[in-house]
């Protein structure tokens, strides 16, 4: 994909697009060459060309045949150093974590074992910790949170999301997002309710959510073509007309609306047609996320061409120009595998990257 530092300087120019948006894109697309004992990992990425403004991310390791190499301390491409890192973790499920400094929290709440996965995703593939919190417990979570990150209540955060996509039914989901809401509640937050889920699609179902107080629902669309043999079941029976209506239904309830989509999955032509039905129906920024193929055997997945640079910014060009008049903008610190970082269609991108 890049071929040496010298490369990605000409790419950028030649794009003209700043050389660490071409990287970052690179990297997520091809993982990493690593002696870390670990299948993927969260870590601190300070680039040298960038030292003031470090980024987060969750990266595949394992790539033997990938131009970038990472270890304990360094980022190396083409075995010359292009950045430096820390805070390496494993990328396993944990109860809950922060993002954008405190004001919002990710909450993996529900066992990650009953969700039989889709082909992108690391659960299936890696022996994480698998942890679950019922609800007559979360709110002895949120306080022990609070305290562990030294604030007195969650009456500070914006927005709690529920991201595991282990809800079998709607009616389940529902139940949970209820209990979570109270549990928000009883530390002092009454922020949004986020949900990253395919399930929420009934007008009923949609009805209960918006009255649990300000409500975000990501639609998880992932890809267009292929989706039987990509996703699970539930999402996999998911039309685009479905897609479009259950987003709509929820956006006249005053729902904030958004969706998953992972690039490098569809070919362009195919993304960008049904990409711009869901354009009208979309109230903040998607979270557009670079295909990561975890093995050599998820390769196979890729559309022909996305193993490019090339390509990849054609798909970013093609995206960008969806949402051009929107005014909707990419925020690195809510999708760590954006093909956004520090700039959207030649405007900079501002805000937090933790």
């Amino acid at each position: 994909m890049l071929e040496s530092v010298s490369h990605l300087e000409e790419v950028a120019r030649e794009w003209k697009i700043n050389r660490e948006d071409v990287l970052l894109l690179a990297l997520n697309s091809c993982g990493a060459r690593s002696p870390l004992d670990k299948p993927r990992m969260r870590f601190q990425l300070e680039l040298d060309s960038r030292p003031a403004d470090p980024s987060y991310l969750i990266l595949s390791l394992g790539r033997e045949d990938s131009p970038f190499e990472i270890d304990g301390r360094e980022l190396r491409l083409h075995g010359e150093r292009v950045g430096t890192v820390a805070g390496i973790e494993d990328d396993d499920a944990v109860l809950g974590y922060w993002r954008n400094g405190t004001k919002m929290l990710t909450l993996n709440s529900n066992q990650r074992s009953q969700c039989v996965g889709c082909t992108f995703c690391p659960n299936t593939l890696e022996g994480a910790s698998d942890p679950a919190i019922r609800e007559l417990d979360l709110p002895g979570y949120f306080a022990a949170l609070a305290a562990n990150s030294g604030v007195p209540d969650l009456s500070g955060v914006e927005t709690v999301t529920v991201c595991t996509g282990c809800f079998l039914y709607e009616h389940l989901a529902l139940e949970h997002l209820e209990g979570v809401r109270a549990a928000m509640r009883s530390t002092g937050c009454e922020g949004t309710l986020h949900f990253l889920s395919s399930v929420l699609t009934s007008e009923a179902g949609l009805d209960r959510a918006a009255e649990l107080g300000p409500f975000h629902l990501t639609l998880t669309v992932e890809c267009f073509t292929n989706r039987a043999n990509i996703l699970k079941q539930s999402k996999a029976a998911l039309t685009v007309d479905q897609m479009v209506a259950t987003l709509g239904a929820a956006k006249e309830r005053g729902i904030t609306t958004d969706f998953t989509y992972i690039v490098g999955l569809d070919p362009i032509e195919e993304a960008v047609e049904n990409l711009k039905r869901l354009v009208p129906v979309t109230t903040t920024f998607p979270r557009f996320q670079t295909f990561q193929a975890h093995n050599p055997l998820m390769d196979v997945y890729r559309t022909p061409g996305s193993d490019t640079i090339e390509w990849n910014l054609t798909m970013r060009r093609a995206v960008e120009e969806l949402f051009a008049e929107t005014g909707l903008r990419p925020q690195w610190w809510q999708n760590y595998r954006s093909p956004w970082a520090y700039t959207f269609a030649g405007e900079q991108l501002t805000g937090a990257r933790i």
